[in-house]
C-alpha cells in the first residue's frame, strides 16, 4: 500500500494506492475520505491496482482558497490517472465523488473504462434540499462544526441499523468530519448545492455503467437512482435492501460483488 501526493490546479492532493492490476479509481463521498473504501478493497483483494484519493478540501488533501466545483473535481482525478500513468480505469464514485465521477465520464470519455455510481445524482439539487443545504452552511459558517452538529449529520447518512450494529465506524466519520476546517466543510457544501444537471446528456456516456443505490436512502432518491440508470441506457441497476446513505461503508461486500462481476465483463 503506498501514500501518494499528486499535483492539481495548484494543490497538493492525496491518494492511497493498493495492489497491482487492472485499475479502479474510487471517489468518496462529502465530508469523507478514503477511508470509505477501506472495506471494499480489502474484499477486492490482488489483482486489482486501486486508487482512492481525498478529494480537495477532503481527509489528507489540501483545501485551495477559492470555491470549487463537481467539474474541479473531475480534473483532479483526471489529473490522478495522468500522475499514475493510468491510461483508462474503472471509475467509481460515492454521492459526491459519483458526480464527479459522471463530469470525468463527460469530460474525459476515453479515460473510464466503466463507471460505477453509488448513491448519487445526476440532476441539480431540489429547492427543498437546497434550502436545508444552505442552512447548514449558514449554521457552520456562523457556530463552526461541533459534536452535536456532526452527530444530526450522522444521523442523516448511515441508517439506524448500521449506527447500533457498527458504533466505531459511525464514531470515526463524525471525528473526520469534526476535523475538517470550516472553509473545507463550506466550499464541499456549495459544491453539492450548486452543482448543474447532467441528466440530459446521460445517454452521451458510451461506457459501461453500474449504478447502485439502497432503498431508504434519505438523501438520494431511490426512485430517481433507478430512473438514471434507465437514462443512461447502457447501465445495470442494483438496489439494496435497507442501508443508508452510506453505501461503501454499509454494504462494502455487495459493492465487490457487483464490481467483480461488472470488471469481468469490462476489461
Amino acid at each position: 500500500m503506498a501514500s501518494l501526493l499528486i499535483q492539481s490546479d495548484g494543490i497538493r492532493l492525496y491518494a492511497r494506492e493498493r495492489g497491482a492490476g487492472f485499475p479502479i479509481v474510487m471517489a468518496h463521498g462529502m465530508w469523507g475520505d478514503h477511508q470509505a473504501f477501506d472495506d471494499v478493497v480489502a474484499d477486492l483483494g490482488g489483482g486489482y491496482r486501486t486508487v482512492c484519493p481525498d478529494l480537495r478540501g477532503h481527509g489528507r488533501s489540501e483545501t485551495p482558497a477559492r470555491a470549487w466545483t463537481v467539474v474541479d473535481l473531475a480534473h483532479d482525478l483526471a489529473r490522478t490517472l495522468d500522475t499514475l500513468g493510468i491510461d483508462a480505469a474503472v471509475v467509481v464514485g460515492h454521492s459526491l465523488g459519483g458526480m464527479a465521477a459522471l463530469q470525468l465520464a463527460l469530460r474525459y470519455p476515453d479515460r473510464l473504462h466503466g463507471l460505477v455510481l453509488l448513491s448519487t445524482s445526476a440532476e441539480a439539487e431540489k429547492p427543498e434540499r437546497r434550502s436545508q443545504l444552505g442552512l447548514l452552511a449558514l449554521t457552520i459558517n456562523m457556530w463552526g462544526m461541533n459534536n452535536w452538529l456532526a452527530g444530526r449529520v450522522a444521523n442523516g447518512f448511515f441508517s439506524s441499523v448500521f449506527a447500533r450494529r457498527f458504533p466505531a465506524k459511525v464514531k470515526a466519520w463524525r471525528k473526520g468530519v469534526l476535523a475538517m476546517d470550516k472553509r473545507a466543510l463550506l466550499q464541499a457544501l456549495e459544491a453539492v448545492q450548486n452543482r448543474p444537471s447532467v441528466w440530459d446528456r446521460l445517454k452521451d456516456i458510451g461506457v459501461p455503467a453500474l449504478v447502485m443505490g439502497t432503498r431508504e436512502d434519505p438523501i438520494a432518491d431511490p426512485a430517481r437512482t433507478a430512473a438514471m440508470a434507465h437514462q443512461l441506457g447502457n447501465a445495470e441497476l442494483v438496489m439494496l435492501p435497507g442501508g443508508g446513505h452510506a453505501l461503501p461503508t454499509e454494504h462494502p461486500r455487495e459493492l465487490t460483488q457487483a464490481l467483480r462481476r461488472c470488471i469481468e465483463t469490462w476489461r
